[in-house]
């Protein structure tokens, strides 16, 4: 990346934090800039660990999106992406473009590189992946978890030899960061957006640095206390009963697609049985391989149901595999496969094997199995399952971070969160318990999109937009009643 020679340059001292952190400003190039809106982008120099800043440092990148008026309210929009390992710069275009914009008009939008991703350095980025994808991609069931252990295991050997502090890649460092930079701009207060993991940083920022925040909207609630390697398993359950349940009562998908849920396990257990092999050709790539088991198969459906334009097409692509029809399915599901290359993975299992693993021995994948016996062997098909979870974050080295990181965030901040009926990795169900000790908070259930709900629908950004100008009042939310049923392919 090209740093340009800094326009500024100066220490500030956040009390808040400790009386050495220190953050050092340097414009730089921009990379996404939003057409027909003034940016500015630059680093942030702050150190790798906190409690030892002669430990090392890095360099959190930030773009500061200016409002359209000149008059712009002191408190501006602080997104944070999800993941952990998702880049603010790769998503703010589409972003942008789809909610964040609507709130550009008198407030300055910051979207920030979380320390180890995008922009930000150090990187943990698994290159390895790249160079591998193609044998991640060819992998049968039986092979992929231990294949992608493998891999990760290499970049693990690569990183280490960075002077990359492990340890200090975490949520709390992480909201240290994001308190840094946002201060190093000067702004006294802001207003925050975290989806998915940026939500769990985000109650992060409300339990640590909850003076600096005048509202908080929570998209896709992950609250620290839930235990997502086990919960998602049900979470997925759930919402693919939801979608089987929406094209049961449409006209129209039941009629094209009966017996969806029946054709889907028979589907499910005949490729576990007797997986189908297909060849995909991406452009300017050699052909592949691709094994269709009935795990991928899962796994793909998974995937699928995050966005709203693919949730539209599961009734239908189920259908083309069960009739043969492997096309579409094939294309479509190895290109959700291959957006693994887009998460800095380092950075992705440093946080959570730190934060969300401790044992799968605490697990319950026993009850789990008793009540949806067809996952047993799903468990050990990614490399999150019960089998190799735990060698992974063994080989990774982590520590558990103290209980405080699982545990409940209290707040008295106003928050609004927003949930997907169709998600299947942050269910409604997330919010119902971060809600429980947020005492200012109002919590909606959009019914007809996945993950990422103010991607997805524009009610939801007319409720964020009402509930920002005035966090005190609960917004009118009236508009979730006019929102339109999945229209199934």
């Amino acid at each position: 990346m090209i740093k340009l020679p800094f326009a500024w340059l100066f220490l500030i001292l956040v009390p808040a934090l400790s009386a050495n952190a220190q953050g050092v400003l340097e414009s730089a190039e921009c990379v996404a800039e939003p057409h027909g809106y003034v940016s500015r982008c630059g680093y942030v120099t702050l150190p790798q660990d906190y409690d030892n800043p002669a430990a090392g440092k890095v360099e959190i990148f930030y773009t500061l999106i200016k409002s359209k008026i000149p008059q712009a309210k002191p408190d501006p929009l602080v997104y944070l992406v999800g993941g952990p390992g998702s880049s603010g710069t790769q998503l703010l275009e589409t972003s942008f473009r789809l909610y964040l914009r609507a709130f550009a008009h008198d407030r300055d939008i910051i979207v920030i590189d979380q320390r180890g991703t995008g922009l930000s350095n150090p990187p943990l980025y698994c290159r390895e992946v790249l160079y591998r994808i193609d044998e991640i991609l060819q992998s049968n069931y039986a092979e992929h978890a231990e294949l992608v252990l493998e891999i990760l295991r290499e970049c693990h050997r690569r990183l280490s030899g960075k002077n990359i502090h492990f340890e200090t890649f975490h949520s709390e460092n992480n909201a240290r960061d994001i308190v840094n930079v946002l201060l190093s701009l000067g702004y006294e207060q802001w207003n925050l957006v975290g989806v998915s993991y940026g939500s769990r940083l985000a109650l992060a920022i409300m339990r640590d640095h909850p003076q600096y925040l005048r509202s908080v909207i929570l998209d896709s609630v992950y609250p620290p206390q839930a235990d997502i390697y086990l919960d998602s398993f049900y979470s997925g359950e759930r919402a693919l009963q939801e979608v089987f349940a929406a094209c049961s009562v449409s006209a129209t998908c039941s009629e094209r697609y009966p017996d969806l849920e029946s054709v889907f396990y028979r589907l499910y257990h005949h490729l576990n049985r007797e997986p189908e092999t297909a060849t995909y050709s991406p452009p300017r790539y050699e052909t592949l391989e691709i094994e269709i088991s009935g795990y991928r198969l899962y796994d793909w459906v998974f995937s699928w149901l995050y966005d709203v334009q693919f949730i539209e097409r599961i009734p239908n692509l189920i259908y083309d595999l069960y009739l043969g029809r492997m096309q579409d399915v094939v294309s479509i599901g190895v290109a959700h496969e291959a957006l693994i290359r887009n998460t800095s993975l380092g950075m992705h299992y440093t946080v959570q094997c730190q934060e969300e693993h401790i044992s799968s021995n605490y697990r319950d994948y026993a009850g789990l199995i008793a009540a949806h016996p067809h996952l047993s062997g799903y468990l050990d098909y990614p490399v999150e399952g019960s089998a190799t979870l735990q060698r992974l974050c063994e080989m990774w080295g982590a520590q558990a971070r103290p209980d405080s990181a699982n545990s409940p965030v209290e707040s008295d901040i106003p928050a609004l969160l927003l949930s997907g009926n169709f998600d299947p990795i942050t269910p409604p169900s997330y919010a119902d318990m971060a809600h429980e000790t947020l005492s200012i908070a109002y919590n909606y259930v959009l019914p007809h999109v996945g993950h990422g709900v103010l991607r997805s629908e524009r009610c939801a950004v007319e409720i964020a937009l009402e509930f920002v100008d005035n966090p005190v009042s609960e917004p009118d939310s009236s508009c979730i009643a006019e929102t339109l049923a999945i229209d199934f392919e």
